[in-house]
């Protein structure tokens, strides 16, 4: 709905799934409400801005979660250079997602996809060159729920789970070239870095964060791959006998634990057929696989794979259709509060099968 320079809008989604890893002996839902969203964007001459606000049922324990999205305002010098400050996007990896599924990537997981942290960021393109800048006070925030800290969209580093550390002054700069294969299509390589605070209300030393990725996404006709390797480590400063090999992370007002350091690494292949069959105007046909190498000894790798299919359908309907395979993985596993973290070395694979539906308004 269009108001002058006001845009509103939003959408309600919902899960059909089935677990591996529940006992089929016991009652169990195999549907379940996601989210209901509402949008409101405005622009009006070289200003703009964007808010987003979700709300989240969880039927398992019954109760709801509900915060910001995102929500900026920023102004354009021209087409490609404009600044922003708000709650926003961290410029890091491929953008807008490493990913082409429902669930993302093992980097959404860690706070590196599809994050959204507090600050003031720019955005330039000279020539094939593109480039980004930002630095962020602060992550976006908890809002609503009953965890301590980690009422949010994105992951964070939170004071959560007994632990006392949170995110500030992040510097994030990216870097991406596109090259043009003569008529076969086109492509980008990019490089990010990720430097930032990480203070500890116990001992009030500050630790730090640094993480540096490379990715390559091409785009041939029909097809597109998405690749992307990164190094992160992080520094804490905890109390004496807590342990820091690992750090707590939390988003959806659920924390869990996460592995300090680590290498990961992702590949995805789409391929795209647009149509015009019962409502169908586009069908998406994808695999994403995800690895996290955790340097700790003793700590078990993560492995993330979706075998999947997006269904974009004339007017308010957007469909995925995913089986979820994981090891070690929160998402896919009874053991959601250690599985990226020391994980276990006996965890299986283990599978969600699942179907969310939008509507879209």
């Amino acid at each position: 709905m269009k108001l002058g320079p006001v845009e509103i809008g939003g959408a309600v989604r919902v899960n059909l799934f089935d677990k591996s890893w529940v006992d089929e002996t016991k009652p169990r839902d195999y549907w379940d409400f996601d989210t209901a969203m509402l949008d409101v964007d405005f622009s009006h001459g070289n200003w703009e801005a964007s808010a987003q606000y979700r709300l989240y049922y969880y039927a398992d324990p019954d109760y709801s979660s509900h915060f910001l999205h995102h929500g900026w305002a920023g102004y354009r010098f021209s087409e490609t250079d404009y600044v922003r400050a708000g709650v926003q996007k961290v410029p890091f990896g491929p953008l807008p997602f490493a990913s082409h599924s429902y669930f993302f990537s093992i980097f959404y997981y860690l706070g590196l996809e599809d994050d959204y942290d507090l600050g003031l960021a720019y955005h330039t393109q000279q020539g094939a060159w593109s480039f980004d800048a930002a630095y962020f006070l602060s992550d976006e925030g908890n809002y609503h729920g009953k965890s301590n800290d980690s009422a949010r969209y994105s992951y964070d580093i939170v004071s959560d789970m007994g632990r006392s550390n949170k995110e500030e002054n992040q510097l994030t700069g990216r870097a991406a070239y596109q090259l043009d294969h003569a008529g076969l299509g086109a492509s980008e390589a990019g490089l990010s870095l990720l430097y930032g605070e990480i203070p500890n209300g116990a001992t009030g030393e500050t630790g730090s964060r640094v993480a540096a990725g490379l990715h390559w996404v091409g785009d041939f006709g029909p097809w597109n791959i998405i690749t992307e390797a990164v190094y992160y480590d992080i520094d804490l400063k905890n109390p004496v006998g807590q342990d820091n090999r690992f750090v707590v992370m939390g988003a959806y007002d659920f924390p869990y634990q996460v592995a300090s350091e680590a290498y990961v690494y992702s590949a995805g292949l789409s391929h795209s057929w647009k149509m015009s069959v019962l409502g169908l105007q586009g069908l998406t046909l994808y695999d994403d696989y995800s690895y996290m190498e955790k340097t700790a000894s003793g700590f078990a790798d993560t492995q993330q794979n979706v075998l999947g299919v997006s269904l974009d359908f004339e007017g308010p309907a957007f469909v995925y259709v995913d089986l979820l395979s994981g090891r070690n993985h929160a998402y896919a596993s009874p053991d959601y509060g250690a599985a990226f973290g020391p994980g276990s070395a006996d965890g299986g694979w283990q599978h969600r099968f699942n179907i969310n539906v939008g509507f879209y308004f």
